[in-house]
């Protein structure tokens, strides 16, 4: 009688092992659901792709960085959170680190606005970056030279001059 009682405690035992484990296997799988959930949801925010050798992220709004740039320096984040207070000026000049050039891989630049913007902005007012500026020195000290004489009240002409005397061999 005593070895029935305790091959009874005995599957209880399991029983309630197997309940706890079961318990946790569903706990964790909800807990991953719900993480990939968050991530697909920080994602709709923004959508990124390759077009030739630079990386485009299309976000909400102007005023919404790309994650990309959570890579970089703070002063290539400033540089680029900069951008739509200069956007005027930036469509007007110039470019001098080559990519106003068409190559095999991309697009020729029609404006240092383009090495910073690829499409600004769109009918439903999202705004489209480009990763181009990020690893290109001319593109950010000439995006230094806007920032400080568009701040200091300088016209498009003379801000194109200056970046022209700089840049130009």
């Amino acid at each position: 009688m005593n070895t029935i009682k305790h091959d009874e405690e005995q599957a209880n035992t399991n029983s309630n092992k197997l309940s706890s484990l079961m318990y946790l296997f569903l706990l964790a799988f909800g807990l991953i659901t719900l993480l990939a959930a968050c991530n697909m949801s920080d994602n709709e925010s923004s959508h990124v792709h390759t077009v030739g050798s630079e990386i485009w992220e299309t976000t909400e709004s102007q005023d919404q960085l790309p994650q990309f740039l959570d890579q970089h320096t703070e002063l290539t984040q400033t540089l680029y959170s900069q951008v739509h207070d200069h956007v005027h000026v930036l469509g007007e000049l110039p470019c001098h680190c080559g990519c106003m050039v068409a190559t095999e891989m991309d697009e020729a630049h029609d404006s240092l606005r383009r090495c910073y913007l690829a499409e600004y902005p769109s009918d439903d007012g999202t705004v489209t970056w480009t990763d181009h500026s990020t690893t290109c020195g001319v593109c950010k000290q000439e995006m230094e030279l806007v920032i400080q004489m568009d701040n200091e009240g300088k016209s498009v002409e003379e801000i194109k001059q200056a970046i022209n005397e700089k840049f130009m061999h």
